[in-house]
């Protein structure tokens, strides 16, 4: 199959916006956003690509080109090889020296447009650019650990390296823990810990960055919730329409086969690698989690990963938090 070069410009302003163009009508995919750029002729290096092909589609001169991201993408007939670009410095005003529409976006609002699927992972790249995603999530839920060692779990998680918590309360909170959380949620949002809360309505008035949706909860949804938001997703379709939505990060599982769900089908590294590719939002892999299998989720894409049962329930959840995280990082 043949390979074809392609150096891609994602323009970005001080404000974050980023250029899109839509392909006109005459090439191929016509009427699907993208970023601009072309084909990289022989001999040619990427990046002196770039500086043409931005000159002739949108009438820029580019000074700073950074090094973005590297993505092979098959098509029937092709195998594109991409160099994206990232370009922070220009001169002259963008426009479609070709006719066709440009548009300056936040990357969040591209999800929701008909973009070409190789450009999908740019956009999740930018969005954990804004906003982080920490390696280690805890999906933390007091109805499995005893009350009074709910906090003191978690605290000792905290203080081992953990920077990322969902709540989960199916159930209503035992009164003198749900008292207590207010204070200890508003504490961890201080020290950097981001919270998201995963409960039923009416939702209690607790310290956190956000919401976190089931996947039923997401399809039923017509509109994004106030508040910035997760979602936890079992299928390629609810992982476009979380990025639809603009969610933060998604929750893929189970990536193996796990005790909580038994009758979940695992969906295994090669089918995770398929769904997360063209993912325009962070996605963080769930289910079946030990830190011997950490490096394995990280190969198959996963920008983290989410523990339910493996810390608060652990003996020591603090060696059990390094564990994770050290697992982590010795594959970067």
């Amino acid at each position: 199959m043949a390979v074809v070069p392609v150096a891609t410009g994602v323009l970005q302003r001080d404000d974050g916006r980023v250029l899109i163009s839509l392909r006109p009508e005459g090439k191929p995919w016509p009427g699907f956003w993208e970023f601009p750029g072309g084909k990289i002729e022989p001999g040619e290096a990427p990046e002196a690509a770039l500086a043409r092909e931005l000159a002739e589609e949108i009438g820029v001169q580019v000074q700073g080109i950074e090094p973005l991201l590297r993505r092979d993408h098959p098509y029937p007939e092709r195998t594109v090889a991409l160099h994206f670009f990232r370009v922070r410095s220009w001169t002259g005003e963008p426009f479609g020296c070709e006719g066709q529409q440009i548009r300056w976006v936040y990357p969040w609002e591209i999800a929701a447009l008909d973009c070409l699927a190789p450009n999908l992972p740019v956009v999740a790249k930018l969005l954990n650019e804004k906003l982080p995603q920490p390696p280690l999530w805890l999906i933390a839920d007091p109805a499995r650990v005893a009350t009074e060692r709910f906090l003191p779990a978690l605290a000792a998680a905290l203080d081992a390296g953990l920077r990322a918590v969902v709540l989960r309360c199916k159930a209503p909170v035992p009164a003198a823990l749900a008292r207590s959380l207010p204070n200890f949620l508003g504490d961890a949002l201080a020290s950097g810990v981001q919270v998201y809360l995963n409960h039923p309505d009416p939702l209690p008035d607790w310290p956190a960055n956000g919401l976190h949706w089931t996947e039923a909860r997401l399809a039923a949804a017509q509109e994004p919730p106030a508040q910035p938001f997760g979602v936890s997703c079992h299928s390629l379709a609810s992982l476009q329409r979380a990025a639809q939505l603009q969610a933060r990060y998604a929750f893929l599982s189970p990536l193996f086969a796990t005790a909580t769900h038994p009758d979940a089908e695992a969906l295994g590294c090669e089918r995770f690698a398929e769904w997360v590719a063209p993912a325009a939002l962070p996605v963080i892999a769930l289910g079946g989690l030990r830190p011997d299998r950490v490096a394995a989720a990280r190969q198959a894409g996963a920008q983290g990963i989410a523990v339910l049962s493996g810390i608060l329930e652990a003996a020591d959840p603090a060696q059990a938090t390094r564990a994770y995280l050290t697992a982590w990082n010795e594959d970067a």
